[in-house]
């Protein structure tokens, strides 16, 4: 099926910001038609929709006509880079960049990562491309959809200050970047800026709070988030641990799938003796007390010994409320940018 086609009786809105628009090519033949339609239309109308195919399908589904007909110039530059003809792709890029295409502008930031090593020149663009409108208003008035790379540019533009990517490193400027990325509800930014509160890593620390952040990212689809919520709940809560860790693994996590690997004979074990796991929680609690005993025991000793110190030694130094972490290694792209 043509693009014209697809766009003007069957795609849907919530396909718009999805590659070819939701359409899906079944094999080689319809894969040489769609690139033979992009060629085409380059050659007509240098990449644009034809305006009668445009007004059709903006008036179908209420999205404004300047906005899917920039979706379509970035397909094509998805396209031509692919086949590497850089120059259409560069007549394409100026041409939505000049219509105010976030897209456009996070392609571009992206080819000058990957290419020409330009990265504070990419910074700039996805710093750029997060001052844009994160939402595109339908006609009624009152539906929106994301505006395409918005919130990935965010997400972006936090990892690199948060890096020293481009520029020097800016704790605080990736904080304020992640917040923005919380507010439009990015999993990315929300997973990171909650083991940056785990580790208390450019913020206070507050497990809690970083807790709270990874089950919403998780509640999201991250399949990171997922795997880090997982591990951080097992020591207290195996069962729900896991069936996290189990979601991370089936979306796809290696190191989640070699856990679940692990620690499944212990589940089964529980899931068949279901008082096992209150008793694993019971043996915590009695052991956490004698430390606690042990710890004040210990400290009654030591201020005996040093009584005539000042009181404020008298106190231990024992950080309170910090839950226990799995041994094992917890993933953190917060290092990495996706």
């Amino acid at each position: 099926m043509q693009l014209v086609d697809w766009l003007s009786s069957h795609a849907k809105v919530e396909d718009i910001n999805k590659e070819r628009f939701g359409l899906e090519l079944k094999n080689d033949q319809e894969i040489k038609e769609w690139n033979n339609d992009i060629e085409n239309r380059y050659k007509k109308n240098q990449g644009d929709l034809n305006a009668k195919a445009l007004d059709a399908c903006s008036k179908r589904l209420g999205i404004p006509s300047s906005y899917i007909n920039n979706r379509v110039l970035c397909e094509a530059i998805n396209y031509f880079i692919s086949e590497g003809d850089t120059d259409k792709a560069d007549i394409l890029f100026a041409k939505a960049i000049g219509n105010g295409s976030a897209e456009a502008i996070y392609l571009l930031s992206l080819l000058h990562t990957q290419s020409n090593g330009n990265i504070e020149e990419s910074l700039d663009l996805y710093e750029q491309v997060s001052s844009l409108p994160p939402f595109i208003t339908l006609s009624d008035g009152v539906t929106t959809i994301p505006n395409a790379r918005v919130t990935d540019s965010l997400y972006l533009t936090a990892s690199f200050y948060f890096n020293g990517i481009g520029k020097e490193r800016d704790l605080p400027k990736a904080i304020e970047f992640y917040n923005k990325g919380i507010e439009l509800k990015n999993e990315k930014c929300i997973r990171d800026l909650g083991l940056l509160y785990i580790e208390g890593v450019g913020v206070e620390k507050d497990i809690e709070k970083g807790l709270d952040l990874l089950k919403s990212a998780s509640e999201l689809g991250d399949p990171v988030s997922k795997f880090n919520y997982g591990m951080l709940l097992f020591n207290d809560s195996p069962i729900e641990g896991f069936k996290y860790m189990q979601e991370a693994a089936d979306l796809g996590v290696e190191e989640a799938q070699n856990k679940v690997k692990f620690y499944k004979p212990t589940i089964e074990k529980i899931l068949l003796q279901p008082n096992i796991e209150e008793e694993l929680l019971e043996n915590q609690k009695r052991n956490n007390k004698n430390n606690k005993n042990n710890n004040n025991n210990n400290n009654k000793n030591n201020n005996n010994k040093n009584k005539n110190k000042s009181s404020s030694n008298k106190e231990s130094e024992t950080p309170k409320n910090i839950i226990e972490k799995p041994k094992n290694k917890i993933i953190d792209d917060c290092d990495n940018v996706d």
